[in-house]
């Protein structure tokens, strides 16, 4: 009967350190998404994307990252309710319910990792492709008043605060 036992020991070994495994792979790769996030927010990376169009990615990623730790936080009644089974010698089915919680959390974590790159990518796109940013270089280097048409004078009035145009 003891050999019994021992042979379910690396089968418990070979679950706990996949539950780990999937854990880490899945805290890295929302927080990738999140360190991606947060350098076009800084500007590290260069888009036109405004600092305020990024709390959705962000927050998708956030959320891939609390999933990963929810089935990590899952995984050890899983690995407890096993080791108990394999040290009283008698098999239940009491860690299948915190094993679907482990594997519900991991895969909804995938799927924020998902909803954040295409949130991301497609608020870029979004930018690359209005017309605001499609705008020559010989506008950007024009004076505000000659983008209109024909080089006009202008006076400013300190007292009113206003700008009048001949």
């Amino acid at each position: 009967m003891n050999n019994n036992r021992t042979d379910h020991f690396p089968a418990l070994q070979s679950l706990a350190s996949t539950l780990t495994l999937g854990f880490k792979f899945f805290a890295w790769i929302n927080g990738l998404g999140v360190i991606a996030t947060l350098l076009v927010g800084m500007g590290v990376i260069t888009t036109d994307l405004a600092p305020q169009w990024l709390r959705l990615p962000l927050a998708a990623f956030l959320g891939g990252l609390t999933l990963a730790a929810l089935g990590l936080l899952w995984s050890y009644p899983t690995q407890a309710s096993l080791l108990n089974q394999l040290i009283a010698g008698r098999t239940r089915r009491t860690h299948w319910i915190p094993l679907f919680c482990t594997m519900v959390a991991y895969s909804l974590a995938l799927l924020a990792f998902v909803f954040g790159c295409w949130l991301l990518l497609g608020l870029v796109s979004v930018v690359y492709q209005s017309p605001e940013s499609a705008s020559s270089e010989d506008d950007m280097e024009m004076a505000p008043f000659e983008q209109f048409g024909e080089a006009q004078e202008f006076t400013y009035d300190g007292k009113e605060n206003t700008v009048q145009f001949f």
